[in-house]
């Protein structure tokens, strides 16, 4: 498996991702034309941080976007690859959705203070393109090392990490440390593109086999080599990378929005179309809405590539002027397993199915089909409760390693 490891002990920035890709060998013309179609230039130099000779990538702007909708038309129009373009507009959303959230705002109306400059779109595109390029079949990274002190933004000085960053850090799960130096290390742009980038963090290096090494140089020269390490390789191991995101976990999008307006039989129907249109699961929560109204919370998990199908059902249904969308959500998975089984009830032979979850090879639940058990029921005049737990035992009894649970 052909991996590509981050190593972010000096921290990332947008930049920093760009040069690190462009080291290990990423496409320098399409990069390049990636982010010279959101209105910037980028030049490319060899810097020396602490002995490390690193690639340097600068890109040079004159001028802000004012708004998301005005920013997301700015990516759609760019020149990427459409999987760029995915993984781009996932992580602006991550910086707006994090802006939204320090500053008390609706997304739409989110601020960009500290990325609002046209450059972090650039970076976005620019990185994006370039780890497609790659052609990559799993991205792993170390824990952030975020830096410490302060920093200087447009509301004065302001803890490191800085409030967008360590929202998006939060509320994707990324693992994180402060130091090794008093200096930002971590940018929000930097954080939404690991987010959004990166298959699973892990503890320590993975057993590979490296082929290649990148070094993007930060602006700053510190007491550290200030560089993204990034490292192409092949995995010794590739079944358990496998077998660890498919089994153990993989990563989704989750869509929400709040209502209040929504009768009982549209959110029925909208359950409906969702689940129709690829969603892995939908929920609707009651909820106590401004000014004392009752609505509801609608959350969905989805893939990654039918999150903007599924929001505009949403939206298309319930009316909502927008949908949140909290992108690379990691789920910890159990291992599936449709069976069949046969039970006699009341002197009737049937069969059922039952979902079977297993973890590390124990079997966790078995789990019978409500559809086959209904049918079994009505036809032996039985009731449901009952039939549910032979079909449940049965299907204890054929499982592997054999298990009961009573």
């Amino acid at each position: 498996m052909k991996v590509l490891l981050f190593d972010p002990s000096a921290g990332a920035s947008g930049d920093m991702i760009i040069a690190s890709l462009l080291d290990l060998g990423a496409d320098l013309e399409s990069v390049r034309a990636a982010v010279e179609s959101v209105g910037c230039r980028l030049e490319i130099a060899r810097e020396e941080r602490c002995h490390i000779m690193a690639c340097r990538a600068h890109i040079i702007s004159g001028r802000r976007f004012h708004s998301l909708d005005e920013a997301v038309s700015i990516l759609q129009n760019a020149s990427l690859t459409e999987h760029a373009r995915k993984n781009a507009l996932l992580a602006l959303d991550a910086l707006a959705v994090a802006e939204s959230r320090v500053h008390g705002v609706p997304k739409e109306e989110a601020h960009f203070h500290e990325v609002g400059a046209l450059d972090a779109l650039a970076d976005i595109a620019g990185a994006c393109e370039a780890a497609h390029s790659l052609g990559i079949e799993r991205v792993v990274s170390l824990p952030i090392c975020v830096g410490g002190g302060y920093v200087k933004t447009e509301h004065g000085l302001l803890p490191v990490p800085g409030p967008a960053a360590l929202e998006i850090l939060r509320s994707t799960h990324i693992p994180w440390k402060g130091g090794p130096v008093d200096f930002e290390l971590l940018t929000p742009t930097g954080a939404a593109l690991m987010s959004v980038l990166v298959d699973e963090f892990l503890p320590n290096f993975p057993v590979i086999r490296a082929d290649r090494v990148g070094y993007g140089a930060g602006k700053k020269e510190l007491s550290l080599p200030n560089v993204l390490r990034a490292v192409l390789a092949e995995a010794l191991h590739a079944a358990s990378f496998q077998e660890r995101h498919n089994h153990h976990g993989d990563h989704v999008v989750q869509l929400e929005t709040n209502v209040d307006d929504v009768t009982g039989e549209v959110l029925g129907h909208l359950i409906e179309q969702i689940m129709q249109a690829g969603a892995l699961d939908v929920s609707v929560i009651p909820a106590l809405m401004k000014k004392g109204r009752a609505g509801s919370v609608i959350r969905v998990i989805a893939g990654q590539e039918h999150s903007d199908a599924l929001a505009r059902i949403v939206i298309r249904e319930t009316g909502s002027l927008g949908v949140r969308v909290f992108p690379s959500v990691h789920r910890f998975l159990a291992e599936r397993e449709d069976m069949q089984v046969d039970v006699e009830i009341a002197k009737e032979r049937f069969s059922a199915h039952v979902k079977v979850s297993r973890m590390d090879g124990e079997i966790i639940m078995v789990k019978p089909e409500y559809e086959d058990c209904k049918r079994i029921a009505e036809a032996t005049n039985q009731p449901l409760r009952a039939v549910s737990k032979k079909v449940e035992e049965a299907g204890w009894s054929r499982a592997d390693p054999p298990c009961h649970p009573f």
